[in-house]
């Protein structure tokens, strides 16, 4: 234990085995860990952690809940998936995850997972076809697939989001969405108004279709027949109304 570090630890209580090291300004991983081979709960949280090194998590086959969150790591140690019966909870969230952490798959029992705010792009399908996640927290990462919008829905939109990717018809279904910025009175309602009216008779001389804003007004309308719309990968028009 170094010198200064606040530590609460409770090895026969009711409550159960559990280590709390939280806001101690670690760097280095304490291998030390891995002798306490009956801890149930282990909280590194708010600390400057990079690397968990390989080893540490096959010698705590009991571990239920682990929080890793507000460190920086951008990997998980492959031996995670040694809890793979044991574990249910789990955040690593306000780290630097560029990838999904490959061992959370093997994670049979997990039941909360929280990933928010790292740099995340991509979720695997595997991760939402069990039975057993019941909470996930994803806001804060700039994810692609699925979009912001399903997760912040909820572990049944996810699914269904993948579901529909795997049994979908393979037509796309090519829609704009418009979210107008602007204050009350600014003119939302009229231009989204005339932009309506404009699409349904062909005359649109719009050089960017909408994509992806935020705002408050959310008309959608299909545009499927557009063959421009369905060389477009992607575009953004951001409008701003004073």
């Amino acid at each position: 234990r170094a010198q200064g570090e606040k530590m609460i630890c409770n090895p026969k209580g009711a409550g159960g085995h559990f280590l709390i090291l939280s806001k101690n300004e670690i760097v280095d991983f304490p291998n030390e860990i891995q002798s306490l081979v009956c801890l149930e709960k282990l909280e590194l949280n708010q600390n400057q952690i990079r690397i968990i090194p390989e080893g540490v998590f096959s010698h705590l086959p009991r571990l239920k809940h682990l929080r890793l969150n507000n460190n920086r790591l951008g990997a998980l140690p492959r031996d995670l998936a040694a809890c793979h019966n044991s574990l249910q909870y789990l955040n690593i969230s306000n780290n630097l995850f560029r990838t999904f952490p490959q061992p959370i798959l093997q994670l049979a029992r997990l039941q909360e997972l929280h990933v928010q705010n790292n740099a995340l792009r991509q979720l695997p399908r595997e991760l939402f076809q069990g039975q057993s996640l019941k909470m996930f927290k994803a806001n804060g990462n700039p994810l692609r697939e699925p979009p912001s919008e399903v997760c912040a829905g909820g572990i049944q939109q996810i699914q269904n989001y993948f579901s529909q990717l795997q049994h979908g018809s393979g037509q796309e279904d090519k829609r704009v969405k418009t979210m107008f910025l602007g204050a009350s009175l600014a003119g939302k309602h009229d231009i989204m108004t005339k932009i309506k009216a404009m699409l349904a008779e062909r005359k649109s001389n719009l050089t960017h279709f909408i994509d992806n804003l935020e705002g408050i007004e959310e008309p959608e309308f299909y545009v499927d027949q557009w063959e421009r719309l369905k060389e477009m990968e992607s575009c953004t028009l951001t409008v701003g109304l004073r």
